[in-house]
């Protein structure tokens, strides 16, 4: 259960530091490029526990 706790505050811990990232960066080109590599860590992060279960 402590590994699951542990899980679920590391992804609201990155979410919240990402959202707070986003909303210092000016909007422009990069915003596009930005949202989608911010999208690939918390999906990382969200799958992390697969590679843990698949070893």
């Amino acid at each position: 259960m402590e590994i699951v706790r542990e899980w679920v505050r590391n992804i609201f811990i990155i979410i919240v530091a990402i959202s707070f990232v986003e909303i210092l960066l000016p909007s422009g080109a990069m915003s596009k490029y930005l949202k989608f590599i911010f999208s690939l860590i918390i999906m990382a992060m969200i799958l992390s526990p697969l590679s843990i279960l698949l070893e």
